[in-house]
């Protein structure tokens, strides 16, 4: 789906006249904020929030003075999660067993959405963006986190995005921004052997961005 749109978007941009095209990069941090629930036996579950280093490309089309489309790509980077798995013991005489769990998570997006800008004050410009993300994880996913039958297997999917920023024009063709964007991932699904496993990983991308407009 999201490639189709992609497409549709590109085929509209000989259409428009009195256009800028923007390039955009971006460096900064993520926040990941993972909750994973399984509703299998005991009810596992696991929560945390770790930071990564994050990157990103974004090229744009201004179609107007305050309105513009954009085509982005983002690496959030890798954060490790590291916890000890303990089974208790089921029968009298029996030990309880631990272990020491280590999931690194690393995920990426393509984004395509819409971009308004207003200038408070000359060539200062405040902006917001909204979207859809189509998100992949690269290996391990959140459904990790807690004991299941999800071996080497990738997920994707599309959810909504949004982003507050500003930037400064300090030339014609060059700007400095910084960005705060959010993006919210939700799944639920059912494995053979570890039934329901529910995850919820929201990432905080806070951004510096350094762009051209040509």
């Amino acid at each position: 789906m999201i490639k189709g749109i992609l497409l549709g978007a590109v085929s509209l941009l000989p259409s428009l006249s009195h256009a800028a095209i923007v390039g955009e990069f971006l460096f900064g941090k993520t926040k990941n904020k993972y909750h994973t629930y399984q509703d299998y036996d005991l009810g596992d579950s696991y929560s945390s929030s770790l930071d990564s280093d994050s990157f990103g490309f974004r090229l744009g089309y201004e179609f107007s003075e305050y309105l513009s489309i954009e085509v982005a790509k983002h690496e959030h980077g890798e954060s490790v999660n590291e916890y000890t798995a303990t089974i208790p013991a089921q029968f009298p005489g029996d030990y309880e067993t631990s272990w020491d769990v280590r999931v690194p998570i690393e995920v990426e997006s393509i984004r395509l959405g819409a971009k308004g800008k207003f200038e408070v004050y000359q060539d200062f410009f405040i902006n917001a963006r909204v979207g859809i993300a189509h998100w992949e994880y690269k290996d391990a996913n959140p459904a990790h986190l807690v004991p299941t039958d999800n071996i080497n297997e990738k997920e994707s999917g599309d959810d909504i995005y949004g982003a507050l920023g500003f930037d400064y024009q300090f030339t014609d063709h060059f700007f400095l921004g910084f960005e705060y964007s959010v993006l919210g991932i939700k799944e639920s699904k059912e494995y053979d052997y570890s039934g329901v496993v529910k995850y919820k990983h929201d990432i905080q991308d806070l951004s510096i961005v350094l762009g051209w407009r040509f």
